[in-house]
This record gives structure tokens, C-alpha cells and sequence, in this order.
């Protein structure tokens, strides 16, 4: 049976999208586990193969249908090896232990060596005719099916491609018989097995009947969009249960923001004149603002290093992902756990004089607010304040006049304080930003409008008064440490 090419190229670029939305939300979710990462890889290949045959069922000729397959060759070259390094690397994490004793032994250099082959096959692929011959496509008379010639290399990529298949397979199944039964890691297992079944089906068909037999492809890159799917959403709840997370609600708001992106996009092109030319731009740059959006929202590291000093970025990041782990967590009360513990963490990271440092910034802002310092955590840090033969308001009126001292050693001696509206602090620098930040209590843009200061100046020469407060406060203390109480 003939299928039209507009229908046919509509279904594939439709699985595109869907399949690269998917990987893209697995590889934001969790970016530094390895199982992750191999099956958003996977899934960004397959993805690609897709658009190519999408557009290569729209063009209008059979040079260009040639063309873009041949420029997309070398994602299902590099989509089977990375297919089957999950399957391993899934062995090494939930394998009986035997078993991932021995394939986490010699899983890298198995893993270099597959996908290096997927490589080299996608390489002869995309620069020469060893594989397909691209310069003499035809269609075939009775299914309608567009196919290039057999080349030298072809029955050894097809040999590759069903050893993966078969192989990922079996470590799959095996993984699925060895989990506990009634377990969740099990259903995890048997869905993605059912992923390995239709991968081998689908994979098959490609290979087999339509590159051996000629029949029509489409079928087969259903069977694969299909399992794809299973795969990416059930890597995500893989990786969620690894961790204990939820993940619906949290996919429920990605999928209607990319679908909204889809969406308006997709308005905006149809304003366009719809010509073949016009398809062969925009489906890949619909793909790359998906990409962008997600990028942006939810990694920027690479502007993080830009735009932050190193301690800001690395804060900046873990406070970014702790976000993205709260809102998966099962419910309320386990958000605020996950919350209270990432923030102990993060400051048990930081050496003692960092911690005394952020306290005395923190009873800094606190200064004129007496109740806010009678309870202020510096307080079990300075011995001589934390007294019990006095009450609570003293030690903090105590504490406010130590902070106070501190800030006035910071007062240049033998020259006059310079006047609102004058540009020529000097010296007068630091202890200006912190007196009148937090003695006086006036807004940061009022200093900086008073002296003329800049954004980046004012706040360089605060941090830096701060860790100089933070250093006297602790030298003239009798211990810088927590008093146990």
C-alpha cells in the first residue's frame, strides 16, 4: 500500500518532537547520572534520524530525500551502541552482583569500543557511499517505499545493529527476571524491556524487510518512536525512584510548556509560505529553541561562570537543582526535609571562618532589631556574649555594640568624612557602605546614589568590610567557635 509522503513525513516529525522533548526533560532532570545521560543521548539520536526521514518523506525529489538521510545517518549509527551501553550500564547499577561485578570490569572499554564503531559506521556513512549508495536512489513500484541502493558495508552495519538490539535485549530481560517481585524496580524492569522488544521489532523491520525486502519504513520508526517513549518515561521514574522523588507533576508542567512553545511556534509558521524550503529550516529550529528553552531554564552553568564568582555559581547551581528535586518530592513535609537537610549541607561545605563570616553578616543585617539579635545564632559563637546571668535583650545590645566597635575601627582617622553627593570616598570606602547599610539602616541604591559609587564597587567594598568585621570580631573573641549548650 502507498502512503502519502505528507502524511507519512507529518507522523515522523511528529515522533521527532515528542521523542526530543522527552529526552531533552530526562537529561535536565538529572544530569549527572550516567544512565541518564546514555538514554537522553539515545533518545536525541533517534530524534534525529526521525526529522531526517520526516524530511526526507516531504521532499519533493529523490535527491533531496537522499541528502537529508545521509546527513542524519549518523544518529541511528550512534543510537544502537549507546542503546546497548544503558542496558549495561543499568546491569552495573541493579544487576544481580555477580553479574555486575563482572560487566562493571570491563564496561568501559566495551562502551569506548561500541560506540566507536557506531561512530566510525556513522562516519562512512555521511561522507561516503560505502553504505548506502546516495547518488543513485529509487522508488519502489509496488510499496511507493524510497530506498538507496545496497553498498560493501551495509550487511556488517546490519549484523551491528541487530547484535545491539539482541543484546540490550537479553541484559534487559534478565535484569527484569532478577528484580524483587512486586517491586517498583521491577515494573521499571518489564517496561523497559517491552522498550528492548519494540526496539527489536522496530529495528528489524528498518533493517530487514524494508532494507532487504524494500517495504515501506514507516511501520518499523513507529515501533521505534513507541519505545522510545516507554524508555524516556520510564527513565525518568527510574531515576526518580532511585531517589526516592515523584515525577508527574513535575512532567505534567514541562510538557505543557513545550507544548505552549510548539504551539506559538508553530502560529508563527503558518503565517509563512508552507514550501518544502520553508519545512527543511524550521522543524530543526523548532528542535533547537526546545533545546534553548530547556537549557536556560534549567542548567546555565555556562553563565553561571561568566556572570558569578566561583563561590556564587557553585551556590547558585546547588540551590538549582535542590529546587528541581523539591517540587518531585512525594509530598510537603518531605519537600521541607529535602530542604532543611541540602541547606545544612551546603553549609557543613564551608570551612569554620566561612560560617562565622555568614553569621556575623546575618547579625549585621539584623543590627537595629534587638529581639531578631537576642536569638541571633553569633550569640553561642562569642563565649563573652552568651551568658546566662543576663537576659536576653542585654546580650543583644551587647552583641549590637561589639558589631558596632568593629564597624568604627573601620574609621579612618585624621581626615574628614566626606559629604553626601561627593565621589572622593578614599579610605572612607568601607566603613561608609557598612555604617550607613546597616548603623544607619539606609537602603543600598541611597549609598550608592550619596557617593556616586557603581553596583560592582559597592558591593566589592562590602563584602570585603564584612570579612574584615567577621576577622576582628573572632580575633578579639575568647573562642570563634559554638559554645555547646
Amino acid at each position: 500500500m502507498v502512503i502519502d509522503g505528507l502524511v507519512q513525513g507529518s507522523v515522523l516529525a511528529g515522533g521527532a518532537v515528542l521523542v526530543w522533548a522527552l529526552a531533552l526533560y530526562v537529561a535536565s532532570r538529572s544530569p549527572r547520572r550516567r544512565v541518564s545521560q546514555l538514554s537522553a543521548a539515545a533518545m536525541l539520536c533517534l530524534a534525529a534520524y526521525l526529522m531526517g526521514e520526516a524530511l526526507g518523506a516531504l521532499a519533493p525529489d529523490l535527491p533531496t530525500w537522499a541528502t537529508w538521510l545521509r546527513r542524519t545517518w549518523w544518529a541511528p549509527s550512534l543510537a544502537l551502541p549507546i542503546w546497548l551501553v544503558l542496558s549495561l550500564a543499568l546491569t552495573v547499577e541493579e544487576g544481580p552482583e555477580p553479574w555486575s561485578v563482572r560487566v562493571r570490569r570491563w564496561f568501559r572499554p566495551v562502551a569506548i569500543a561500541l560506540i566507536g564503531l557506531g561512530g566510525l559506521f556513522g562516519i562512512v556513512g555521511v561522507f561516503t557511499s560505502e553504505v548506502q549508495d546516495w547518488a543513485n536512489p529509487f522508488t519502489d513500484p509496488v510499496s511507493g517505499a524510497r530506498h538507496s541502493p545496497a553498498a560493501t558495508l551495509l550487511p556488517a552495519f546490519q549484523v551491528f545493529a541487530l547484535v545491539c538490539l539482541v543484546w540490550s535485549s537479553l541484559n534487559l530481560l534478565r535484569l527484569w527476571r532478577a528484580s524483587p517481585p512486586g517491586s517498583p524496580l521491577r515494573a521499571r524492569f518489564a517496561w523497559l524491556s517491552g522498550s528492548a522488544v519494540l526496539f527489536l521489532l522496530g529495528g528489524g523491520w528498518v533493517v530487514v524487510a524494508s532494507g532487504i525486502f524494500r517495504l515501506l519504513g514507516l511501520p518499523g520508526q513507529l515501533l521505534l518512536v513507541i519505545g522510545m517513549l516507554i524508555l524516556g518515561w520510564n527513565m525518568a521514574r527510574y531515576g526518580a525512584l532511585v531517589v526516592g522523588e515523584q515525577v508527574l507533576s513535575d512532567f505534567l508542567a514541562y510538557s505543557a510548556t513545550m507544548a505552549t512553545i510548539v504551539i506559538v511556534y508553530g502560529g508563527v509558521l503558518l503565517t509563512l509560505a508552507p514550501d518544502y524550503g520553508w519545512i527543511e529550516r524550521e522543524l530543526p529550529l523548532l528542535l533547537l529553541v526546545m533545546t534553548t528553552h530547556v537549557l536556560v531554564d534549567s542548567r546555565g552553568h555556562l553563565l553561571d561562570r561568566v556572570l558569578y564568582a566561583p563561590v556564587l555559581r557553585s551556590l547558585h547551581g546547588q540551590l538549582r537543582e535542590l529546587g528541581n528535586r523539591v517540587i518531585r518530592q512525594p509530598d510537603e513535609l518531605t519537600a521541607l526535609v529535602e530542604v532543611r537537610e541540602s541547606v545544612d549541607q551546603l553549609l557543613r561545605e564551608r570551612s569554620q571562618q566561612t560560617d562565622f563570616r555568614v553569621l556575623v553578616e546575618g547579625a549585621l543585617r539584623n543590627l537595629n532589631d534587638l529581639p531578631a539579635l537576642s536569638v541571633h545564632p553569633l550569640l553561642s559563637w562569642l563565649p563573652e556574649l552568651d551568658q546566662a546571668e543576663r537576659t536576653p535583650l542585654e546580650r543583644a545590645a551587647q552583641l549590637r555594640s561589639t558589631l558596632e566597635l568593629a564597624i568604627e575601627r573601620l574609621r579612618p582617622t585624621g581626615a574628614a568624612r566626606p559629604s553626601p553627593g561627593s565621589s572622593a570616598v578614599g579610605g572612607w570606602l568601607h566603613y561608609l557602605v557598612l555604617r550607613e547599610a546597616y548603623v544607619d539602616g539606609r537602603p543600598n541604591k541611597q549609598i550608592m546614589q550619596r557617593y556616586a559609587l557603581s553596583e560592582g564597587t559597592f558591593h566589592r567594598a562590602r563584602r570585603r568590610a564584612i570579612d574584615a568585621i567577621a576577622t576582628d570580631v573572632a580575633s578579639r573573641s575568647s573562642s570563634a567557635q559554638p559554645v555547646d549548650q
